[in-house]
């Protein structure tokens, strides 16, 4: 079995190397895609990757899938079996897992890794040639679930924080190519939930709501048509509306009813907006649905998380509503179950 790993580089050399690094040692090739370098980033790579550089040279077209396919192609034509991708401000840490031993014995065609928060899972290893393309300029989807895959338990991926400009450069560069994608494909609801959460992280919370109801609307994959109603009720919490945010998350529990930052988000709320005895209710459903003392594990899920509503969250508005509410014993009680469940969920991390 060949493994190749890819990845895509721009100007990239102060970070490049630690990319690479993290996967030359298991790899067999290191193909390195140049979407239009003019600093010293295939420099940095090539002295990491040594014997096993091979270097392509796609012409950038503003469309990360495209380049994507390029990459996984290229892997293909260097006599890979399996491609492995990681991105120049990312490394692959196995933490001990037999990845080679995996992939060699997989029924699959494609392998996910989580994110080192556990929040979300990413395709990142891919059987060649590939069945499937990646679709969208960015924020691009691959349809692993439609081709069969697995999930890593051990291997996870880390990214490097980016500073607060280069942020604003990447939600503007994001909301400059999503408001063009939305509008010739106004029925995909993937766009409008990416563009609203850029506008979202600009500051635009008005127009980010508009653009995550619109997405919500089209009632899209369940999940992520949930999440975009609990995006949506963020913003009316900034913006002082917390009816609205209420009402957006009880719709985003009519999409996915087992999503219980829903009824977190709904039960602070409520508690913002002066309403304990909701906050109370809200707070309840959310302990149910959630991951201490709940069914949160045998909800199937593939993304979005906000693991503190999904373990201590609810506890802590449960606490601050029922002493309101003047139960002493209640409030006391919450408060222990919500040192209780921030424990578990560290343990559940570690």
């Amino acid at each position: 079995m060949k493994l190749v790993s890819t990845t895509m580089t721009g100007n990239n050399e102060d970070v490049i190397g630690d990319a690479i690094a993290s996967v030359v040692d298991w790899v067999d090739a290191v193909v390195v895609v140049d979407t239009g370098v003019t600093d010293r980033s295939l420099e940095v790579a090539r002295a990491v990757a040594k014997e096993k550089y091979v270097e392509r040279k796609f012409a950038w077209i503003d469309d990360f899938a495209a380049a994507r396919n390029f990459a996984l192609q290229a892997a293909y034509e260097a006599g890979g079996d399996w491609a492995v991708m990681v991105d120049t401000d990312e490394t692959i840490d196995r933490c001990g897992e037999d990845v080679r031993a995996a992939l060699e014995n997989a029924k699959v065609g494609h392998f996910m890794i989580f994110h080192e928060s556990r929040i979300y899972v990413q395709p990142r290893f891919f059987r060649l040639p590939v069945p499937g393309r990646f679709d969208g300029p960015t924020h691009e989807a691959y349809p692993a679930a439609s081709f069969g895959y697995e999930t890593f338990q051990r291997c996870v991926f880390r990214d490097k924080p980016k500073n607060e400009e280069q942020l604003r450069v990447k939600f503007e560069r994001d909301v400059r190519v999503l408001r063009a994608h939305t509008a010739k494909h106004p029925d995909q609801p993937r766009w409008f939930y990416y563009l609203g959460d850029a506008l979202q992280n600009l500051g635009q919370r008005k127009e980010a709501i508009e653009t995550f109801e619109a997405c919500a609307a089209l009632r899209g994959w369940n999940e992520e048509s949930a999440w975009a109603c609990y995006r949506a009720a963020e913003s009316w919490c900034v913006l002082g509306d917390f009816v609205r945010a209420v009402d957006a998350c009880a719709a985003g529990l009519a999409r996915h009813s087992g999503v219980a930052e829903l009824a977190w988000l709904a039960a602070f709320a409520s508690y913002r907006g002066g309403k304990m005895q909701d906050a109370v209710w809200w707070a309840r459903t959310s302990i149910a649905l959630g991951c201490f003392r709940g069914c949160g594990a045998q909800v199937l899920r593939i993304s979005f998380r906000n693991p503190m509503a999904l373990w201590e969250g609810p506890y802590d508005v449960l606490r601050f509503a029922l002493r309101n509410l003047g139960d002493a014993a209640g409030a006391d009680e919450a408060e222990r179950l919500f040192a209780e469940a921030a424990k578990a969920r560290a343990a559940s991390a570690g």
